[in-house]
């Protein structure tokens, strides 16, 4: 229609992956509109924990210090077995990143931070908006949306992507199968105090008892979350009471805790799944949208955020007119989607092996975690696995243009990149903070006296930062080691900090297919994508 209104993105959801992800648009000074269907922001904290990855991509959006100032440190996992501890899992320490822990915060404040961001940098959240109708075409998505007020709008959006939670009414819309299970059994959460039971408010603890178990989130100042298992499903839909989850406590948790003034009280069933894909035309899925699965290991809303941050440079790339956009954005499925099956596979097992029962599982769940629990490799595997930093990217367009490894290691093509200590004006300073959030960097690792010649990458104008490490700012060569590198080479890294391509000596043939194909202007993206792909192929 001739003379309407189009928005750039419209993005339908106001949780920590919606307002991740118009947060990420607009550090590229993309245009955004976001809407949710709820009058007010949540005020239950529903996702506790933000893990190392998440606090990276949380520096990423300029809120790093917020978080850090707000959140809580989370020190250990504390595994029991009636009156004994079987096992303190270290997990706030030994992770590879420059936020070696998890924080804990409530989502509501979560959202709040954000939206104070968001806020910031000129947008704000439409409350009382739902999506009732979507449509698109060639040129974008055509959306209803219904107002508080009762007033119907058509509104177009070059793209749109649902970050609608679990129940999403843009996956409906397209149609797309939320594939997997949901457990039988009914689960009870309840946010309390508690007294007594000796608990230290800077650790989770999981116990078990006579063929039952509870966990135990702390968060907020004297505030936990107690999650259980309900013995008779009968009355799955009834949210418990205070005196339910104290029996509980009982039988199962550790001993001494009497739980009280309850903040919020509820029965709910766990669902596995991941929707059949994340992308149909211009419309996508991020966040639970896309993806649910149990609150073990609290990763749900930290794999939300990193879909987010990954497609949002794509999409500000694809509406810039930068790079092909049809590769840009076809790689975005490819990496989500396999790191959300394995998050989901993962929390599954962990839920099965903690609230499994029975005389004989408990003997084998005593002796394993007594045995194994303990080991330091056992709780670096732990902490590595949760902080989401080791993910790698092995499927999709844009991680075979870097001509990725068979068996790639940190810092190698599709996985993430690494802090490292400079030695800048005389003082050390982290490498971290200077990895653009809205740009590719270039790292070049140049020999003593060899200045590596950036006139052969041709034009990179501002979506290209260049930084050259040399004998004097890498002076202990800290950041040639984590990055694998010996003598001259370079490394390239992506706006969400995973690598994208690298080389050694001066040989930028590589680096110019990616540029050609990622940063440069579009009118010459596709013709220079589809070489790549020719040249991968024939590599």
């Amino acid at each position: 229609m001739s003379g309407e209104k189009i928005e750039d993105v419209l993005i339908v959801g106001a949780g920590p992956t919606g307002l991740s992800l118009a947060i990420t648009l607009r550090r590229y000074g993309i245009p955004v509109r976001i809407i949710d269907r709820a009058m007010q922001p949540s005020s239950v904290s529903k996702a506790l924990a933000i893990w190392s990855a998440s606090l990276e991509a949380m520096q990423g959006m300029g809120v790093i210090d917020e978080f850090l100032r707000d959140g809580a440190r989370l020190n250990a996992l504390c595994i029991g077995d009636g009156v004994r501890q079987l096992a303190r899992m270290e997990v706030g320490e030994g992770i590879d990143s420059p936020f070696p822990f998890p924080l804990l915060i409530p989502q509501s404040e979560t959202e709040r931070l954000l939206n104070v961001r968001l806020s910031a940098l000129g947008v704000t959240i439409e409350r009382g908006v739902e999506l009732s109708g979507l449509t698109q075409d060639e040129d974008g998505a055509t959306a209803t949306l219904d107002h508080a007020n009762g007033r119907t709008e058509v509104a177009r959006a070059r793209y749109l992507v649902g970050c609608d939670g679990a129940r999403s009414e843009v996956r409906r819309a397209l149609d797309i199968p939320f594939e997997g299970s949901t457990e039988p059994q009914t689960f009870l959460l309840g946010d309390v105090r508690i007294d007594g039971g000796g608990l230290d408010h800077k650790n989770i603890y999981l116990w078990w008892r006579r063929g039952g178990t509870v966990a135990l989130f702390p968060f907020e100042e004297e505030t936990w979350r107690i999650f259980a298992m309900r013995d008779n499903d009968a009355a799955s839909d009834i949210p418990p009471t205070v005196d339910e989850l104290q029996s509980h406590a009982d039988r199962y948790g550790p001993p001494g805790m009497r739980l009280r003034d309850p903040s919020w009280l509820s029965a709910f069933k766990i669902n596995e799944r991941v929707a059949a894909r994340y992308r149909v035309g211009r419309c996508f899925l991020a966040g639970d949208a896309a993806h649910v699965h149990s609150p073990a290991g609290g990763q749900g809303m930290n794999t939300g955020i990193q879909d987010a941050v990954n497609l949002g440079w794509k999409l500000a790339h694809a509406l810039q007119g930068v790079g092909d956009p049809k590769l840009l954005l076809e790689s975005y499925e490819p990496e989500r989607r396999a790191i959300a099956r394995d998050v989901v596979k993962a929390a599954e097992q962990k839920l099965h092996l903690a609230f499994s029962s029975g005389a004989a599982m408990r003997i084998v769940k005593d002796i394993a975690v007594s045995v194994f629990g303990n080991l330091p490799i056992v709780q670096k595997r732990l902490q590595v696995e949760l902080s989401e930093t080791e993910i790698v990217y092995r499927e999709g367009p844009l991680v075979a243009l870097g001509v990725p490894p068979r068996i790639p290691r940190r810092t190698e093509v599709g996985a993430r990149a690494r802090d490292a200590i400079l030695t800048i004006g005389g003082q050390d300073r982290p490498l971290w903070p200077l990895l653009s959030e809205s740009r590719h960097t270039l790292l070049l690792f140049e020999d003593a006296g060899s200045e590596i010649d950036t006139t052969k990458l041709g034009q990179t104008d501002e979506h290209l930062a260049v930084l050259r490490l040399t004998a004097e700012n890498d002076p202990d060569k800290q950041a040639r080691e984590r990055y694998h590198l010996r003598g001259a080479g370079w490394v390239l890294i992506r706006p969400d900090q995973v690598i994208a391509a690298r080389g050694v000596g001066s040989d930028f043939t590589l680096l110019n297919r990616y540029l050609d194909c990622v940063l440069r202007p579009q009118k010459n993206a596709a013709i220079n994508a589809n070489r790549a792909r020719q040249a991968v192929g024939e590599a």
